[in-house]
């Protein structure tokens, strides 16, 4: 059985991305499958789509960074779905997460653009901080 994956050493070798972007996938898978429930689920239930772990993702970053979580992402090499997608499936690769046999890159690049899609959940969210207030 192989050891622990250092995630230091994958983002090295694959090159693209931070190691915070790594990290911040796989906190992000957390937070989308918490949100959605599955994080009590098992077996295949516990499943996320691509456009689930996106979402999980960038909500985490509004949540986390707020109006600076575009800049954030961006920093790490994170630009877009696609990038989510990549470092997805190179964590699928080194078996830190696992996939379903359906489940392809090409299902992340349908995705919201980051830039838009961060700016309307803060405005959202103060919204809602607002209206408690």
């Amino acid at each position: 059985m192989p050891g622990p994956v250092d995630i230091e050493e994958l983002a090295r070798q694959d090159g693209r991305f931070a190691v915070d972007a790594f990290a911040f996938v796989g906190e992000g898978l957390r937070h989308a499958a918490k949100c959605s429930g599955k994080d009590q689920a098992t077996g295949s239930e516990r499943h996320l789509t691509a456009v689930e772990l996106v979402e999980g993702v960038l909500d985490l970053a509004a949540e986390r960074y707020g109006l600076l979580a575009d800049l954030v992402l961006r920093s790490w090499g994170l630009t877009g779905s696609g990038d989510i997608g990549s470092i997805t499936f190179t964590l699928i690769s080194h078996g830190v997460f696992s996939k379903q046999p359906s489940d392809r890159l090409e299902d992340f690049l349908a995705g919201p653009d980051f830039a838009s899609d961060l700016v309307a959940r803060c405005r959202t969210r103060l919204l809602a901080g607002a209206g408690r207030a």
